[in-house]
């Protein structure tokens, strides 16, 4: 598994409700509706706002094979670091299951941060 799917899956953890230490990793995907599809194409929608992140900036993702969609948006900086905030919502809910998360530049690349 590469790094960044790594970081991918740990993202994904952060939008349900159960705590990550009571439950494994494919408990916690299963729970969230979301796909690795999903992730992975939210993972790309990040990244085009990190080459160019500049605050209320928007990046808007679907995956019609799953139904999901949401948007991730530039929050804000702190320091080096950008907050980035995502709204997803999988397919038949209304409401969004939300996570912010913080990357830093770390030998050129951008890395989830705490």
């Amino acid at each position: 598994m590469r790094f960044s799917e790594i970081l991918t899956a740990a993202a994904v953890a952060a939008l349900v409700a159960a705590p990550a230490a009571s439950n494994p990793l494919s408990r916690i995907l299963a729970k969230s509706g979301l796909t690795p599809q999903d992730t992975n194409i939210m993972r790309e929608a990040e990244q085009t706002l990190l080459t160019a992140a500049q605050d209320g900036k928007r990046a808007n993702w679907a995956n019609p094979d799953s139904g999901a969609h949401g948007e991730v948006q530039v929050a804000g900086r702190e320091g080096d670091c950008v907050l980035l905030q995502h709204q997803a919502f999988v397919k038949d809910e209304q409401t969004p299951k939300e996570v912010r998360r913080k990357f830093c530049p770390s030998e050129g690349k951008w890395l989830l941060s705490q």
